[in-house]
């Protein structure tokens, strides 16, 4: 069966289950854009070389990630070669890095050494939920466009405390966000260290695993690459899916978003158009105290970055930008001088690229949250969103200790 048939089964539903789509051969190129002609002629030529964008570069002087199949590679070489691009070839075959995160055998419990599928994620969130019903209570912001719950869980170990809010794998394919979360939900429920300790007892944490159900489903069952949302996009049935992070209702497709149906970035028919994005601001609104939520997490991957707003535009900073600042500072510099790894901060528009219905922007547009952001995991690119399981727990330890840096500097500038 051909690839593009698949992709049509799929798009009408029909696929799932049935024919996993594979990317042997596949290759990873990174290509240096440095004038506005190679930046124009590298987006023409998208659906032509069944070009898939990894990490889009938005200025001048900066690089993307673009992965095509086996019969593009040859035109694509020769379009870059020709055009005087600077490029290198990160990954040769996409798939053997897909079978290296397949685990040989499924264990069935948690112990971040492979990736967890949503059912194996649940069924660890029964198991905690009745094992520390005095330190977590579960909720469920409603149910996906498919029909699956979306759970979370509220970790709490005495009244008063302020709280952050984190939701994870809004993007499908992003395994390592929902990895490293449950690792370190799994550090708040039982502390190793005084650190970890002291903000699992003086933190409320409201945390999200998997946002996006139905594609990380999707991501493990059929196409290991899946972005977005599982909701038909488009009225002929050839796309489908939104891009849950450009779907909130905050400047809602003003820049950095696709009103394509077909594009990895659709923004949706129009804001909070997806149930996911509908129901977790819902939640929020009529579930959390007004005011209680100091800080809101979008983990995502990867790239290594603190990103906070605004991504509308790099003309103007938000009021509270110094202190977002600061705090990202606490969270980079605890990671780098206990692991060595480097995370870059700044607002998504002059750090990485313009954006807008993201959720960070919307915590702090509406719901006045003030130090919202979004943290890219690793790496940077050498394996992208292919990390291999051995890298789950090393790249979780270093995030604990970058949330233990930051809320010891929210602290310090009197957030929490």
């Amino acid at each position: 069966m051909s690839l593009k048939l698949v992709l049509l089964l799929a798009a009408f539903g029909l696929a799932k289950g049935l024919t996993e789509v594979r990317y042997d051969n596949y290759k990873v190129y990174n290509v240096q854009i440095e004038n506005a002609k190679q930046l124009e002629l590298l987006n023409d030529k998208e659906q032509v070389l069944q070009l898939s964008s990894w990490r889009e570069a938005r200025h001048l002087g900066e690089s993307s990630d673009v992965m095509l199949p086996p019969q593009s590679q040859q035109d694509f070489e020769s379009l870059l070669t020709n055009n005087n691009f600077n490029y290198s070839i990160k990954i040769d075959n996409v798939q053997s890095l897909i079978d290296a995160q397949r685990p040989k055998k499924r264990t069935g419990y948690m112990e971040w050494t492979q990736f967890h599928t949503l059912d194996e994620i649940y069924a660890w969130l029964d198991v905690i939920e009745t094992r520390y019903p005095d330190i977590v209570t579960p909720f469920t912001i409603g149910k996906s466009y498919e029909g699956r719950p979306i759970r979370g869980i509220k970790i709490s170990y005495k009244k008063g405390n302020n709280a952050v809010f984190i939701e994870s794998n809004i993007h499908a394919r992003e395994w390592i966000t929902s990895a490293t979360i449950t690792y370190f939900i799994d550090g708040l429920l039982v502390p190793r260290n005084p650190g970890v300790r002291d903000i699992a007892q003086n933190v409320d944490w409201y945390i999200i695993p998997v946002l996006n159900v139905d594609g990380f489903v999707y991501s493990h069952d059929v196409e290991r690459l899946w972005r977005k949302s599982r909701l038909p996009s488009d009225p002929t049935g050839k796309c489908i899916g939104t891009d849950l992070n450009r779907n909130f209702d905050y400047r809602w497709m003003m820049i950095g978003a696709s009103d394509d149906p077909c594009s990895d970035t659709y923004a949706g028919p129009s804001a909070e158009s997806d149930p996911e994005i509908h129901q977790l601001t819902s939640y929020i609104n009529n579930s959390i105290p007004e005011g209680s939520i100091k800080i809101y997490i979008s983990l995502h991957s990867y790239g290594q970055y603190v990103l906070s707003p605004w991504g509308h535009t790099a003309d103007e900073f938000p009021e509270h930008y110094p202190q977002m600042m600061g705090v990202a500072k606490g969270f980079s510099d605890a990671l780098l001088r206990r692991y060595g790894t480097v995370f870059t901060y700044g607002s998504s528009a002059t750090t990485l690229y313009a954006v807008s219905g993201s959720g960070k922007e919307w915590a702090y547009g509406v719901k006045n949250i003030t130090i919202p952001y979004t943290i890219e995991l690793r790496d940077k690119g050498e394996l992208g969103f292919l990390l291999p399981p051995e890298d789950i727990i090393p790249v979780a330890r270093e995030v604990t200790e970058g949330f233990v840096g930051m809320i010891t500097a929210a602290r310090g500038i009197g957030v929490m």
